[in-house]
């Protein structure tokens, strides 16, 4: 006889583990958290996150930061038409507030895990327990998604699509590497190689001779390298300057066309100037052909003249001081006016002898027949009133003891014949 119960308890258990593993939602082995596993502990806590795409993330997958492994997946919802993803992480982890995340490839097999990529300027503070990173716009997604501007390839563009906060996949790495390879520059590199080798080919001497003078090119660049860097950086300068002077330049470029337009209309008489120019070159050329001479003689006479100015330089100088403010020394002028009146202490000396001696001494004019201009009679002449005008020219007669003026010493004629005395003569 066989007994029957042992079946029954085997039923009964599966269909109360069916039970508890409908009540518990579960979604495969995948679902219940692994032994072991980052952000499993006991000192473990869990933050949420909200992406627009979770595609190929599934539970358990590691969380990343800065590459090392700081916590796990556990559950994904759908909130709103977005994934909403709790993250388990390690006791200590410190997640900065501004931070967001990123679905990206642990392997080329196509494991993915979630990147918590760090505010680049974080806003202070931490995430708590419980707190939630919200759906933001990545910041790293204007670099990898396609450039709207570009037009569109079909089945291309589409394949290489990036979702947003999502790294590319190994599918659309692939992608793009075959775009690169078939319809990049890639396929000419062959070409180029072709075309090397027929420049090349029978011209080995010549590269052999080549080779030494770009070394030597080289070297000498490398010694100039402190002189480039220079000319660089007043390009820089010059860049900066022209940049700011934007609009100046802007403007001289829409009015060149006018410009250049007024010298077009001006080139007759420009033709007629440089005519002119030529035969004023020519005229001046023998002008001083024609006068070297003289032009060497009057240089020589200048330089003597530009010596001695050179000379009285300092005392022209000084002179200038009393120029402008004669009769009065410039820097004396506060100590000697005063407001409205002017402080003076002269001294004149009006004699007839220290007026000879100086003023009248450079006019050419001295005793007082020269001051007047008059004569000063017979007695200052030392002649005699009474027989003086019956002399001839009324001048005085010496006396035996002065000498006699040369004008007054009788000329002897050279034709006149001198006295002989008659020839048989006798007493």
């Amino acid at each position: 006889m066989r007994s029957v119960r042992p079946r029954g308890s085997l039923i009964v258990g599966a269909a109360s583990l069916a039970l508890v593993l409908a009540g518990c939602s579960f979604d495969g082995p995948n679902s219940l958290p692994v032994p072991g596993a980052e952000g499993t502990g006991g000192e473990s806590y869990e933050i949420t996150a909200v992406i627009p795409s979770a595609a190929g993330l599934v539970n358990n997958a590691p969380v990343l930061i800065d590459d090392a492994t700081v916590g796990s997946i556990g559950d994904i919802e759908v909130q709103d038409w977005n994934a909403l993803v709790t993250m388990r992480l390690n006791d200590g982890v410190i997640v900065p507030r501004g931070s967001h995340v990123m679905v990206g490839l642990t392997s080329v097999l196509g494991s993915t895990h979630l990147e918590i990529v760090q505010p680049a300027e974080p806003e202070g503070g931490r995430l708590e327990p419980g707190d939630q990173i919200p759906l933001t716009k990545c910041p790293e997604q204007s670099n990898i998604v396609t450039d709207p501007s570009v037009p569109a390839v079909p089945d291309i563009n589409a394949a290489q699509q990036v979702s947003a906060c999502t790294y590319p996949s190994t599918e659309q790495v692939l992608s793009s590497l075959s775009v690169v390879l078939n319809g990049g520059g890639l396929s000419q590199i062959g070409d180029i190689v072709h075309e090397m080798s027929d420049v090349f080919g029978g011209r080995e001497e010549q590269i052999k001779e080549l080779i030494p003078r770009l070394n030597t090119l080289v070297a000498d660049l490398d010694a100039q390298k402190g002189n480039i860097i220079r000319a660089t950086e007043g390009l820089d300068r010059l860049s900066r300057t022209m940049n700011e002077q934007k609009g100046t330049i802007e403007r001289a470029l829409a009015d060149a066309p006018q410009i250049l337009q007024l010298l077009v209309d001006q080139r007759q008489q420009f033709l007629d100037t440089l005519g002119s120019v030529a035969t004023l070159s020519k005229t001046a050329n023998d002008i001083l052909d024609a006068n070297s001479e003289d032009i060497v003689t009057i240089v020589e006479g200048i330089e003597p003249a530009l010596d001695q100015l050179q000379a009285a330089g300092p005392a022209m100088t000084q002179s200038l001081n009393i120029l402008l403010t004669f009769p009065f020394y410039e820097p004396t002028i506060r100590q000697i006016v005063k407001g409205d009146y002017v402080n003076s202490d002269l001294v004149l000396d009006l004699t007839v002898e220290r007026l000879s001696k100086s003023m009248f001494a450079s006019l050419g004019v001295t005793g007082p027949e020269g001051v007047f201009g008059r004569p000063a009679g017979a007695a200052a002449r030392g002649l005699n009133p009474f027989i003086a005008p019956l002399q001839p020219g009324g001048e005085r007669v010496p006396d035996s003891a002065e000498p006699i003026p040369a004008n007054m010493v009788p000329r002897v004629s050279p034709t006149t014949p001198a006295a002989v005395p008659a020839a048989g003569g006798g007493r």
